[in-house]
């Protein structure tokens, strides 16, 4: 014990291993920053167990938080520090962890009642949490370094409060939390492109998959391991849970390249499969290993992070997706075109509902997510040229860009001379020359002259793609006959048959999984 506490009365000692219960606590307040992570990296509180719950209890005391915030006084009047063994079922967990179960890690098998106790009680004061499921994980792991509940409700609690700008610690929103599975696809196609390959060929939903990006580190870690995470989250915050999980996300990767090369299958079996490998990481991956792993990606800054953040959640709300149920009225809709006596096709990202933006005038829409493609002779598709060459976000300031004109003083935008203007991309506060080029191919409608052509349509035709010597695909209002040709959007040649006749359109819609 330390003082008066006693930090581990929680906690099953037969499963700490080396940890230390009754060694002095050693250095516990830190002035010097660089010393205070580099202990946390390190894992310089792993095997003392009073020195790590003193120092946590220094970090989360110092954390910026609401004027008025719940604290262990609160606790203590509403729910009394047990003295015994609590009832799980008296203290049900609330809807917005989203049917997260509590890790025991290295607690008490009776301590899974005081757990539920915190929780209860932080649903009860703080409202406007309405999505968090890392929660029940937080809570157990703060559990093991508190001498009682309403210490780890205050923490808890404090974790939540937090209010310094440009800072989180947990996300509490489904938007948030939404977006930050939507950040971490990002991440993992950016930092992780084997990996990423991996799942998009493993998995029919990869979004499905990375949504179960925080439950692999909070959650489904080992306990060592877990502990180690919380050691450097409670110093550098959040982008630490980015970090950690890319690195499983690696580990993930070299694990199955021992194998036989993956099948695409459901969803869900993938995701069961990196549980799996996250629950039992501790045979082949130390927790040194793990966080050596994690802070050798060179990652985004803080900063852009916080923006591709932003740009996500604006993403969302655009769709009308900012809380979790059945049903909207008006579901986003992603569709599929599709000839199929010349196979060829697009994928479209925006709902044609956004055509109807511009009144009778005649606009681009879409995003970056948009692409062609074509079966014959072999199968081939056409992305944003932005993604493979993302100089070209920048190749002119923003805000300034405007539609290619020809010789006749006319935008350029597709051989049927259309005057096509590239649409103004939203207001944002973000500077679109200053993001990464990843990021701003993702998110943002960028009119760098044609190569933001992604979709249109009126009455009088439907468009793909614009820029260069047209249209990646032109159909008419009778839906009867069609062009192809090159276009700058893509960098695409033509699909098939320059101009063809329609035997038959298929179009496909899919209803966003994040909307049901």
């Amino acid at each position: 014990s330390a003082g008066r506490y006693d930090f581990g009365v929680f906690v099953d000692w037969a499963q700490m291993g080396d940890v230390s219960r009754d060694a002095a606590p050693g250095k516990t307040e830190y002035k010097d920053l660089k010393e205070l992570k580099l202990h946390a990296r390190t894992g310089q509180w792993a095997r003392n167990h009073s020195q790590r719950a003193l120092v946590y209890r220094q970090l989360i005391k110092a954390l910026p938080c609401r004027a008025v915030t719940a604290d262990a006084a609160v606790y203590r009047d509403i729910v009394g520090n047990a003295s015994s063994k609590r009832n799980p079922a008296n203290f049900p967990l609330p809807e917005f962890v989203d049917g997260a179960a509590v890790p025991l890690y290295c607690l008490k098998p009776e301590s899974l009642g005081s757990v539920h106790a915190v929780i209860s009680c932080v649903a009860g004061e703080f409202p406007d949490v309405s999505h968090c499921p890392a929660l029940p994980a937080v809570v157990s792991l703060l559990m093991h370094w508190s001498a009682d509940e309403s210490q780890c409700f205050e923490a808890a609690g404090r974790l939540l409060a937090c209010n310094e700008p440009g800072r989180r610690m947990l996300d509490q929103t489904f938007l948030a939390y939404q977006s930050s599975c939507m950040t971490f696809g990002d991440l993992a196609h950016k930092y992780c492109p084997a990996a990423h390959k991996l799942i998009v060929a493993a998995a029919t939903d990869v979004l499905e998959v990375y949504a179960d990006w925080q439950r692999w580190v909070l959650g489904d870690l080992p306990f060592a391991h877990a502990a180690r995470v919380m050691d450097v989250f409670l110093v550098e915050g959040y982008k630490v849970l980015y970090r950690i999980a890319l690195a499983i996300l690696k580990f993930y990767r070299k694990h199955k390249a021992a194998g036989a090369t993956p099948r695409q299958q459901d969803s869900a079996g993938v995701k069961a499969d990196i549980q799996v490998f996250v629950r039992g990481i501790g045979g082949s991956v130390s927790p040194d290993k793990l966080l050596e792993k994690a802070f050798s990606i060179r990652l985004f800054s803080r900063k852009e992070i916080t923006l591709l953040q932003l740009a996500n959640e604006k993403s969302l709300q655009q769709r009308g997706i900012t809380v979790r149920q059945k049903r909207y009225a008006h579901d986003h809709v992603e569709t599929l075109l599709l000839t199929t006596e010349h196979v060829c096709g697009a994928f479209l990202s925006t709902d044609w509902e956004e055509r109807k933006r511009g009144g009778n005038k005649l606009s681009y829409f879409g995003t970056g997510e948009c692409f062609v493609f074509r079966m014959k002779p072999e199968m081939e598709r056409y992305e944003w040229v932005v993604i493979k060459h993302p100089e070209l976000a920048n190749s002119t300031p923003a805000g300034s860009e405007q539609p290619d004109e020809g010789a006749n003083g006319t935008s350029d935008a597709n051989a049927n001379s259309h005057s096509l203007p590239v649409e103004t991309p939203p207001t944002s506060t973000t500077d679109s020359a200053h993001l990464s080029p990843f990021l701003a191919a993702r998110h943002f409608h960028l009119n760098v002259r044609n190569t933001s052509m992604f979709m249109a349509g009126s009455v009088d035709s439907i468009i793909i793609g614009g820029g260069g010597e047209g249209n990646a695909l032109y159909i008419d209002s009778e839906l009867n006959h069609g062009r192809t040709g090159r276009c700058t959007t893509f960098d695409n040649p033509p699909l098939c048959t320059e101009s063809f006749q329609i035997a038959l359109l298929e179009v496909w819609g899919f209803q966003d999984a994040m909307a049901t």
